[in-house]
């Protein structure tokens, strides 16, 4: 395997083949055909992720990679419910195999091109070496059930316009097959961004229904001794 980040066919301009791209019934029925995880399994995972992020404040400094932990973790797991040939691997890239149907799963952010036929997905901020090694053992085509296939799940970032507007119906999210991937040329290490995705099969989470949002409130610290804080009684 080239893993030589200076090389032409690594230095490849985004979505230059053709891309299969499916939605609605059609997504439903491809993805039951390439042995892609439940939708409704997915949808959980994400709803579950988001609702505790909402529980979390402005003060949290890890609240985006909680919430990016909480998705893979539900989906890990809601997956094992549904089928223990579901393998949850915590080494070096979080990811979860299915050996049975030669298939593994990798789950990022995505760009604002989710759901979108016309635009070219990828993830929402830069990937290393794990993102690049899994991409490039994508050497055959997304059906190919005899080789082992690795694919996005791309889920929308936290600044997607489908959380911070009212008037988007939907929240997008998609399964992806990367064949390739863009280097940023001035980063002195890995710093790549996966492309040329053969293949795109997308979602939607209604967003129209209310969400209850109770945020942890936010406890300002204080000097000053206050009578409350002690519990004194006269003993006589």
């Amino acid at each position: 395997m080239n893993l030589n980040l200076l090389d032409e066919d690594s230095m490849q301009p985004s979505e230059p083949t053709p891309c299969d791209f499916f939605k609605g019934e059609d997504a439903i029925t491809k993805a039951k055909l390439l042995g892609l995880p439940d939708l409704e399994l997915v949808r959980q995972a994400i709803m579950i992720g988001d609702a505790e992020f909402r529980t979390n404040t402005y003060y949290n400094r890890a609240r985006f990679i909680a919430r990016w932990g909480k998705i893979g973790e539900q989906l890990a797991l809601l997956l094992r419910q549904s089928d223990p040939d579901w393998v949850f691997h915590n080494d070096s890239q979080p990811r979860i195999e299915n050996t049975a149907k030669k298939i593994q799963i990798i789950f990022m952010s995505g760009n604002i091109a989710l759901g979108i036929a016309d635009q070219i997905v990828s993830a929402h901020c830069k990937k290393g070496f794990m993102t690049l090694k899994n991409i490039k053992e994508n050497q055959s085509s997304y059906d190919d059930e005899t080789k082992l296939r690795t694919w996005i799940l791309y889920f929308p970032s936290a600044s997607h316009p489908a959380y911070i507007s009212t008037d988007i119906p939907t929240i997008p999210f998609e399964f992806a097959y990367p064949t390739s991937f863009v280097q940023d040329p001035k980063a002195q290490k890995i710093s790549i961004l996966p492309s040329n995705h053969t293949c795109r099969i997308a979602f939607e989470i209604d967003n129209t229904l209310p969400v209850k949002a109770y945020p942890k409130p936010v406890l300002e610290p204080s000097d000053e001794i206050k009578p409350d804080d002690f519990d004194i009684q006269l003993v006589i």
